[in-house]
């Protein structure tokens, strides 16, 4: 018996032992587990405040030699002698990036024999919109890019910044700007003298432009002086919806595309406005046969139209006398000229050397660049008043020019997305003009013909598209 009880102690002692030292064991294997994981969490803090800093993600070292691909549409010849200042930067500052140059268009049919192919441009260059990249998912947004490489994208034109984000679902910024597009208001002194007329001025009013055009249009020693034309080519181009984009970005709902000609107040008052301009006697010309670029020929006192018209569209003779002054605005609460429109660079979604290719695209928006092209006569993109202000400095034409005038400081800015209908919306507007002006002019009825027709187009190349 006396046996049994010791047993039963010693059974009971180590028993509980053994416990206590699991306790114990327990005890200490928690608190490695408490200590890793504290140090885990700090490990994952630390990776994620560095992935917090974009620039974590930077490849900095660019000295092995990487060949990208821009696709552009224009001449090779021309674009890669224009653009080689980047690469010569690139290589001096040890970035072995070299570029080879491809003809191409942007357009869907274009890039899909591309793909075809199998050539991945890792750039391209686009003046046609981006339909057909955004068809084929081409388009890598540069947000984040620009964030890694120091892309400060508040140096430019807020205007040009605004339409690029409205192509994106998202408002993402889907590519670099190269030169901007904008509208300016040419004169000829020589009519304005002949007619005893003063000059026209920055930011004047529509409605005081068209009371200048009718003192300029007339007859003078036996040739037909017409006092204004809203574009060149007798005011039957894009040009001619300038005063339209500065009252409204969408006449198709990008949400819904709902169709906005009789419903939209600006697109009434538009064309309002070009009754007025059709009203007055002899400034259109009706006959197709007489129609002509009219301020290239010598005859129109004033002319809507780009900056660069200047170089391309102007002969000498008549740029003798020619100068230019900001364009006109509505007046009142509606003070913006139309948005600055822009070129751009895309960054291909399946490139394989998106950093290398975003080192070039970003030179293009550096200062020095745009000073560069500036200085050639190619409009910057930037808000900088040292680099505008060089404008055409390497050209003769541009001397004595008003050229604060290609670039204002008013720019509509764009708001939410942009329909994709807009296009095809300013097409059918601009062809539906010299009807419009041979027309008794009822603007609701004739706002509700265009709309029938814009519904009609919309709808046939929606159903191609499901078709195809």
């Amino acid at each position: 018996m006396m046996n049994k009880s010791v047993s039963l102690i010693i059974a009971f002692v180590f028993l509980l032992t053994t416990i206590l030292s699991g306790c114990s064991g327990s005890s200490s294997e928690g608190s490695n587990e408490k200590e890793t994981a504290s140090t885990t969490d700090s490990v994952e803090t630390v990776a994620s405040n560095t992935n917090d800093d974009p620039t974590s993600k930077a490849v900095t070292d660019f000295s092995k030699e990487t060949t990208i691909t821009i696709q552009h549409e224009w001449g090779l010849d021309q674009i890669s002698g224009l653009m080689q200042p980047i690469e010569d930067k690139l290589q001096a500052e040890g970035k072995n990036i070299k570029v080879k140059w491809i003809q191409g268009q942007p357009t869907l049919e274009a890039l899909q024999e591309l793909n075809a192919k199998g050539v991945v441009p890792d750039i391209i260059y686009t003046s046609k919109g981006i339909d057909g990249l955004q068809e084929l998912d081409m388009v890598e947004p540069i947000d984040e890019w620009s964030k890694i490489y120091g892309l400060d994208m508040s140096r430019i034109d807020p205007s040009v910044v605004s339409l690029f984000r409205s192509f994106d679902d998202n408002g993402s910024m889907i590519g670099v700007p190269t030169f901007a597009d904008t509208y300016t208001l040419f004169y000829n002194k020589e009519i304005f003298d002949m007619f005893g007329v003063p000059y026209p001025t920055d930011q004047m009013t529509w409605d005081e432009t068209l009371e200048l055009a009718k003192k300029l249009t007339g007859e003078r020693d036996g040739v037909a002086y017409r006092g204004l034309e809203l574009g060149w080519q007798n005011s039957v181009t894009d040009d001619t919806l300038a005063p339209l984009k500065e009252l409204i970005a969408n006449v198709v709902d990008p949400g819904t595309d709902d169709v906005l000609l009789t419903t939209e107040p600006a697109v009434t008052r538009y064309f309002e406005f070009m009754k007025k301009f059709y009203s007055i006697p002899g400034l259109y010309e009706r006959n197709k046969e007489k129609q002509a670029s009219f301020f290239a020929s010598g005859t129109a006192a004033m002319l809507v139209s780009w900056p660069t018209y200047m170089e391309w569209g102007i002969p000498e003779n008549v740029r003798a006398n020619t100068n230019a002054v900001r364009l006109p605005i509505w007046g009142g609460v509606d003070q913006d000229a139309p948005t600055t429109t822009a070129h751009m660079y895309v960054l291909n979604k399946y490139s394989e050397n998106k950093d290398a290719a975003f080192q070039w695209m970003k030179e293009v928006v550096a200062d020095d660049m745009q000073k560069k092209f500036s200085a050639a006569g190619y409009p910057t993109v930037l808000k900088n008043r040292d680099i505008i202000s060089v404008f055409g400095s390497e050209k003769d034409i541009y001397n004595g020019q008003n050229v604060s005038a290609y670039f204002p400081d008013h720019a509509k800015l764009l708001e939410g997305k942009s329909s994709k209908w807009n296009k095809v919306a300013d097409s059918m507007i601009v062809e539906s003009l010299p009807g419009f002006a041979s027309s008794d002019m009822n603007i609701p009825e004739y706002l509700r013909t265009l709309q029938e027709k814009l519904e009609a187009k919309i709808a046939d190349e929606k159903a191609k598209k499901k078709q195809g």
